[in-house]
This record gives C-alpha cells, structure tokens and sequence, in this order.
C-alpha cells in the first residue's frame, strides 16, 4: 500500500513539473514575440490601410479638376496656351533721357512718373509708310509730338514679311495711344495708308507671312498678361477703352483699325488662323 501512495506521489509531482515548464516565460523568451505577431493579426488593417493608400487614386480627381475649369476657356487662352512667336530685338534709344521724358509724360498725363506697365490692352495701328526702316527712323528719331516729347514709339512693328521687331523693352510704357499709354502694349503693322481703314487692314491680314504673324504675337500677349479679347481694339476704338484715362483732357483723332476691322482680326485669332 506504502507502494501505491508512493507511486502517486511520484506521479503528481512529475505532472506539476510539467506544468510549471509549459507556464515558464523564461523557457520561451519568444512567447512574447509570438503574442506581439499575434497582436499583428488584428493590425492586419495594414493590409486595409493599403486600401487608403489607393486614396491617391480619388486625389487624382483634384488633379483632374481643371478640366472642367478649362470648359469654360479664359478669353485670353482662345486656342490653348500661346508659344511665344519669333521676336527680333531692334531697341530704340531707350536710355535715361527718353525714360525721364516718359516719366515726365506719363506724370502729366495719367498721374504717376512710373513708365513701366502692367498691359491690360492691346491697341492696333498700321504705320501709313511702305518700309519697316522708315517706322523705326521715326520712334529712334525722339521727334515732339504735339509739341511734346518724347517721341512715338509701339512696343513692336510687323513687316509685311512677317518679321516682328520689338523697340523697347516689354513692360515700359510707349506713346502710341493717347488714354492707354499707361495699361496698353502698341503693335504697328507696316502698310500705306490706302482710301480707307478697311482697305489697309484687308491688305494686311491676306499678307500670309504678316497675317499670321500678328495673329500669333496677340495670341501670345494675351495668354502672357491674361488679356482678354474684348481688349484686343484698334486705335480707332481706343477712347471707348474702360481703360481709356487722359488727366488733360486729350483723345484719340486716328481711325486704323476700327471696329469692323478688329472683328475680322477677333474672329482669326479665335481660330487660330
């Protein structure tokens, strides 16, 4: 009997020591890696949380979100962006005389001596001489006008072989307009001052080298300075300009590039033609 109870005896504490092994957290150091990989298991939202990384691809939507922008195309992108055209320097003397005369111009005239602009229209003429040297003779040349320098000059002359010649720098203000000298990029186009208006800018824009020309220095002055169509006027429509702003009282007498005109050049650069 002493036997027996022995033997359970030697049983139960092999069965407790055992259990103390299986319970023992240093015989399995890992056991708590094991319950950190199992804490992975719910935190498997990784694998939900690479969902919202997708979210990029709702993002994308913003992104495509000036499309809808550019239904409703600005005036001044008719056609899309504008590169801009081949332009050839031929400055003018622009030095500290002529800008202190400018100064003193635009100081009379529009209340500030600043000359540089920030161009909010662009104003057409058409020079009423054959030749491309004979206009930049006359705005090197200084000459009074009205008695009063400085002298005329537009920001760019087009020959009639299409060849676009800048005479100052872009952003300083030229005498071409009266009223929107101030806010206003000139561009003259070389051509004879024939019967009438009509008859000059038609000569004009069927000149293909010319035509194009001009239509593609607009388009580009336009998407540069965020210029819409309705500014693009002819000398002709200047004093009707909300622009327009003359401190003594002056106003345009010229004629080129009336209404009609500017219609037909509207409607080319609408197109792109």
């Amino acid at each position: 009997m002493a036997a027996v109870v022995a033997g359970v005896v030697v049983v139960v504490a092999l069965l407790v020591g055992v259990a103390a092994l299986r319970h023992s957290p240093d015989r399995h150091p890992g056991s708590s890696a094991v319950a950190a990989s199992a804490s992975i298991v719910p935190s498997a939202p990784p694998t939900v949380a690479a969902t919202p990384s997708a979210a990029p691809t709702p993002s994308a939507t913003p992104t495509a979100s000036p499309t809808p922008s550019s239904t409703a195309v600005p005036a001044y992108t008719v056609g899309g962006p504008a590169p801009s055209p081949a332009i050839t320097k031929d400055y003018i003397n622009f030095g500290a005389q002529r800008r202190a005369e400018m100064g003193a111009y635009a100081l009379a005239r529009y209340g500030s001596s600043d000359i540089r602009i920030d161009p909010k229209v662009i104003v057409l003429h058409y020079t009423c001489g054959s030749t491309y040297s004979s206009a930049h003779a006359t705005f090197e040349s200084d000459a009074p006008n009205m008695g009063v320098k400085p002298g005329v000059v537009s920001q760019f002359v087009i020959d009639k072989d299409g060849t676009i010649y800048q005479q100052i720098p872009l952003g300083y203000m030229g005498r071409h307009t009266v009223g929107l000298n101030h806010v206003a990029i000139g561009i003259e186009c070389v051509e004879e001052c024939p019967s009438g208006d009509a008859q000059a800018v038609s000569a004009i824009l069927h000149r293909k080298a010319q035509g194009e020309s001009l239509i593609a220095l607009v388009r580009w002055l336009m998407y540069r300075f965020h210029i819409p169509l309705s500014d693009v006027i002819g000398h002709g429509m200047a004093n009707d300009s909300p622009y327009f702003k003359d401190l003594q009282g002056l106003t345009n007498d010229h004629t080129d590039w009336n209404q009609p005109q500017i219609r037909l050049l509207r409607a080319k650069v609408t197109n792109g033609q």
